[in-house]
């Protein structure tokens, strides 16, 4: 509280508190017996020490009990300290009373009304004591929040960080065995093509490693390139088909979002030219795009399901707090609709 805020309280303060005291136990200035010029010093004064003694207590106290946890201990010693405190401040005023304000006047130390004084003191208390302790509970309150907001937002860089880590080396191990599969052929153009979408593809992931969230349009661009290599692999069975709305382009999605729910479609069915495998991304609705493929599904033991593309995705979108993703499925088709972001201007 050593700040300017704190000063123009000091300034400000006692003088406000002086005026409520004075309307609120209807002190009389103008008794005719005591200058009223030498009772309002008199009561200024007194204010202020008040409140310099009660700000002296309330930083020595809040120096040993700090923060939000301690704020019960802090409460209980300043309770405690406002009856010696109390006797401070009362006999500073009898005394100032008595060899000041009465001096000269036929006013006798029967005239000084200890009780009323005393009262007065423990309502002085009590105001100062709740404005400092407000604000610093308040002050404390927003440090503890915005340490928590800090600490939520490097844990969600971390997790973010994790997680574009398993996506990376499962994408290169794919591409490989793809890449090995058409050098064992003797393919040599389509593996060549195949190394020029590669490269492509693995710019993309480079560029878009340290962003949170990428515009539709890339994410789009990257799509092509990537289901180019998958159609080298597997030619004529598998489709694409992509129907967007020009007016979402803008709207963003986390990196590799459309990637890993084609790779999980191919990884979870069954593709040959005979049945091919067709997957369509579309827009639909209200700021959603719609990622389906025809049910075909591989057999269970052939291919255990851990739908890791699918966890991956929603724990991006849980950690950005956005939206969650919405799965469908029936007899014919497998659907996943996922939100999308309207970009920040």
């Amino acid at each position: 509280m050593d700040s300017p805020d704190d000063r123009k309280l000091l300034l400000l303060g006692p003088l406000a508190l002086w005026t409520i005291s004075t309307i609120f136990f209807n002190l009389n200035m103008f008794n005719g017996v005591v200058p009223s010029f030498k009772f309002l010093i008199f009561g200024l004064l007194s204010v202020y020490f008040t409140w310099i003694l009660v700000r002296f207590l309330v930083f020595r106290v809040r120096r040993r009990f700090q923060g939000i946890p301690n704020t019960r201990k802090r409460i209980l010693t300043l309770i405690a300290l406002m009856f010696p405190g109390t006797v401070v401040a009362v006999g500073c005023r009898v005394i100032a009373l008595k060899y000041w304000v009465y001096k000269d006047t036929a006013l006798t130390d029967a005239d000084i009304d200890v009780l009323f004084m005393t009262g007065l003191s423990f309502f002085n208390f009590t105001i100062i004591y709740s404005l400092y302790e407000s604000h610093y509970f308040f002050q404390q309150w927003n440090i503890v929040n915005r340490q928590k907001e800090e600490l939520a937002r490097a844990n969600l860089e971390m997790q973010l960080d994790s997680l574009k880590n398993q996506v990376k080396p499962h994408f290169l191990f794919n591409s490989l065995n793809a890449l090995q599969a058409l050098v064992k052929t003797q393919q040599t153009q389509t593996a060549m093509k195949f190394i020029t979408d590669l490269s492509q593809v693995y710019r993309y992931l480079l560029q878009s490693n340290e962003q949170t969230l990428i515009s539709l349009q890339k994410e789009l661009d990257f799509m092509h390139a990537y289901f180019s290599l998958l159609k080298t692999r597997f030619s004529k069975g598998l489709h694409l088909e992509v129907k967007v709305n020009p007016q979402w382009h803008n709207y963003q999605l986390p990196p590799m979002t459309l990637q890993l729910l084609v790779e999980n479609a191919v990884k979870h069915n069954k593709v040959s030219s005979q049945n091919p495998l067709t997957i369509k991304i579309e827009s639909v609705e209200e700021a959603y795009i719609q990622v389906s493929n025809n049910l075909q599904r591989k057999n269970n033991d052939s291919l255990p399901t851990t739908k890791k593309g699918l966890v991956s995705i929603s724990a991006k979108y849980e950690l950005l707090q956005l939206p969650p993703i919405d799965l469908y499925e029936d007899t014919e088709n497998y659907i996943v609709r996922i939100p999308l972001i309207k970009p920040q201007e």
